[in-house]
């Protein structure tokens, strides 16, 4: 609890101390004066002057602001200091300053995901079949689980996603494969099959299926506390040799047998659970355990309630490791950028047009909840996931909401356009109407924290306790 509640202050004090240190050097490099650099909201914990700036430290630490001479409407602002006034500026130039704090969030996020890149390459699965489709393409070519795809159409590949990425590139074309099995190389023809699916959002996509999974080793890297597995016995470096008698190979083969098919795992009503026969290695010691999974809740972009049987495990394969320069992880860091920054205007539409629910939308609970999971991960992990959640600030401050800078930057157009300002009282009720439509916003964001807690501790479908077998 202390690590989540400690690493969700710090996730939020770097992504507000970024946001506001953008729109504090823009201003100053505009020549607007900053009377003060807050991080989180009063009651203070520090506070020092600095020139003309007070700089402050907060206890609440869900916000924070840059304050400008001259920007509260109305306010009446000296001849003498008309010259460093927010409200004297051009509006290019409060455009500008208000522009410079999503930008600094986006920059972040660049280079967050950059060094990490260039510091630890990419990740990548090696090319070894593990689970099969039945009647699918690859297991009508005639793979098996365990051959290691040595090239496709004449080129050699190290990596599974090879593998998957060569018919987005063929057009679906027949694949010339040749693999290794039992020390003899085998040349095999691939042909993959044209299927629909649905992306995140839950939009209709075709893609092109092999039928195939890369094989991940069955071994236990994590269990979750107060989960089945760790009351039952199980521990991290566990491997998995068989469930109820059937021998499991890799990691698909388990959640398989925990949750049953693929199709099927995610329910409303949940599905009968039962106690399985874990047959495991550890040290070298064949050990048996009694793991009863447990239905768990989660959310579909429908807003529906889903149950899935689980029992509090992780699983980290082995990964082989491609180093690449800084020009290359830049340029993969720009483009996750850019798909993240698609995926949130492609979410913020859907949820306008109703065709996601509300209650996928996440609060301060949900993101310290991401946070402490993370950092359990790792530092690179928690790294991903505040470039990620710097992204996503970035974007929702660019609505045009009057509170947020997207509201700012429209009504500095529209003066452009104008050629005169907006009328202060005009100002003033849209300062209302954009508080309240956040205070609302952030009741609703709460309210489906607050009930995702609700549902996973106490939203238990009757199919739960159908465990005695």
């Amino acid at each position: 609890m202390l690590l989540t509640l400690v690493s969700f202050i710090v996730l939020l004090l770097i992504l507000i101390f970024v946001h506001e240190l953008g729109h504090f050097l823009a201003a100053k490099l505009l020549g607007v004066r900053v009377e003060k650099f807050s991080l989180g909201f009063p009651p203070r914990i520090y506070s020092r002057k600095i020139g003309e700036t007070v700089y402050q430290l907060c206890w609440l630490p869900l916000g924070g602001y840059v304050k400008l001479l001259g920007e509260e409407p109305g306010s009446r602002i000296p001849e003498e200091d008309k010259k460093v006034s927010f409200s004297h500026k051009p509006a290019w130039v409060r455009i500008s300053i208000c522009f410079a704090g999503p930008l600094f969030n986006l920059i972040f996020a660049v280079f967050a995901l950059w060094l990490l890149l260039a510091a630890m390459g990419f990740q990548h699965l090696p090319p070894v079949v593990g689970q099969l489709t039945p009647d699918g393409p690859a297991s009508s070519a005639g793979l098996r689980p365990g051959d290691v795809v040595l090239s496709l159409d004449g080129k050699a590949i190290k990596y599974f996603d090879e593998i998957t990425d060569h018919p987005e590139t063929t057009g679906g074309k027949p694949m010339a494969m040749v693999v290794e099995r039992s020390g003899q190389t085998l040349a095999i023809t691939l042909t993959p099959e044209l299927k629909e699916g649905k992306d995140l959002l839950g939009t209709s996509k075709p893609y092109w299926s092999l039928g195939l999974k890369p094989r991940s080793q069955a071994r236990i890297s994590q269990t979750m506390d107060g989960r089945p597995a760790q009351l039952a016995g199980l521990e991290s470096g566990d491997l998995v040799t068989a469930i109820d008698g059937q021998p499991i190979e890799d990691w698909s083969q388990l959640v398989e047998a925990i949750q049953g098919p693929e199709e099927k795992r995610a329910t409303e009503t949940g599905v009968p659970v039962k106690p399985l026969l874990f047959e495991v290695l550890r040290d070298g010691e064949k050990l048996a355990f009694n793991v009863t999974p447990k239905l768990e809740a989660s959310q579909n972009i429908e807003g529906k309630t889903l149950f899935t049987p689980m029992i509090g495990v992780n699983n980290k394969p082995d990964v082989l490791i491609e180093r690449v320069g800084v020009i290359r992880s830049f340029g993969y860091a720009l483009e996750e950028s850019w798909n993240v920054v698609k995926l949130t205007y492609m979410t913020l539409a859907k949820l306008i047009q109703a065709k996601i629910s509300p209650k996928v939308m996440g609060g301060p609970i949900l993101i310290a909840e991401a946070a402490g999971s993370k950092i359990k991960d790792g530092l690179a992990d928690f790294v991903a996931l505040m470039a990620m959640i710097s992204i996503n600030l970035a974007i929702i401050n660019l609505v045009p909401l009057p509170i947020l800078d997207g509201g700012q930057i429209l009504f500095f157009l529209i003066e452009a356009v104008r050629r005169k300002p907006l009328s202060l009282r005009f100002k003033e009720v849209s300062q209302i109407v954009g508080i309240c439509a956040l205070l609302a916003l952030m009741v609703m964001v709460f309210y489906n924290d607050i009930s995702r807690i609700v549902v996973r501790k106490f939203g238990t479908p009757a199919a739960q306790v159908q465990t005695t077998e």
